[in-house]
């Protein structure tokens, strides 16, 4: 089987699977630029409302493929090449990850980087830096803590030891855990209860989240009303009060495709 980046839809939801199942879905050849620009692609197209990623067979992923990183050990850390695995916390889109099975190295990153992460009871995350004498980067300092208390936090990536659903669910790292055979299907549930509200104000809310976590309470605060009034310009308002009082299930636009340019531009100028 070709190592590559499947993609489907399940209504307004895009699923992007890491498919690579002889080498446990490293990331190979040019996977990592297809997944950056299938995701690209996805919060560019106003029919998706929620991307979930997931892995091929019984794995997530288990990182980069470690044959080509000892040809081209460069790779590991060029930012360039490891685009794709923080590029989920950028999107406007929301990002849930289905972890099917190991998380491991960039296959960690990628899992940490979604919004939302539905693991099934197989899954084993770990940050393995520590343990083959790398920095743990792609988020791994810094949106960990986001996540995680600082303690859980050190212990991941000092450790570089892997950590059972379960306790990544104790922790708040994981969501929700279910049989394997179900994570797709719950990550898909949870997406498309995303996808029956307003993008727009999803979008905005993913915005208004991701200043706050980056520049503090006051800029989160401030950024509110600058965010609202963007919305306010949009028949969503209308639909949510109509929809409302005839009492039936609101019809939401998709999000004009401006939309993010124009959140991020009044989170740039708050």
């Amino acid at each position: 089987m070709t190592a590559t980046i499947n993609r489907t839809d399940d209504g307004p939801v895009r699923i992007l699977t890491v498919a690579n199942p002889a080498k446990r879905n490293a990331f190979s050849g040019d996977m990592a630029p297809q997944l950056r620009k299938l995701l690209l692609e996805a919060d560019q197209t106003t029919s998706v409302r929620a991307i979930v990623l997931t892995g091929d067979a019984n794995t997530f992923s288990s990182g980069h493929d470690l044959q080509e990183v000892l040809h081209n050990p460069e790779t590991a850390g060029d930012p360039e090449a490891n685009a794709a695995f923080t590029l989920p916390a950028e999107l406007g889109t929301p990002v849930i990850a289905a972890v099917n099975g190991a998380a491991y190295a960039a296959g960690f990153i990628l899992a940490l980087n979604c919004d939302i992460r539905i693991a099934g009871h197989n899954a084993k995350f770990c940050a393995v830096g520590a343990r083959i004498g790398l920095v743990p980067v792609g988020g791994q300092l810094s949106r960990l803590l986001d996540i995680v208390s600082y303690p859980v936090a050190f212990k991941m990536l000092a450790t570089a030891a892997p950590v059972a659903a379960d306790a990544a669910r104790e922790s708040g790292f994981v969501s929700e855990v279910c049989d394997p055979a179900d994570t797709l299907d719950r990550a898909l549930a949870l997406a498309h209860q995303i996808a029956e509200v307003s993008p727009a104000v999803v979008r905005a809310i993913k915005t208004g989240l991701r200043v706050t976590l980056h520049d503090g309470l006051d800029a989160g605060t401030a950024l509110e009303p600058l965010l609202a009034s963007v919305v306010r310009n949009l028949p969503d308002g209308d639909e949510g009060v109509q929809s409302f009082l005839q009492k039936r299930p609101p019809q939401y636009p998709d999000a004009p495709a401006v939309l993010q340019d124009r959140l991020d531009k009044v989170g740039a100028d708050r």
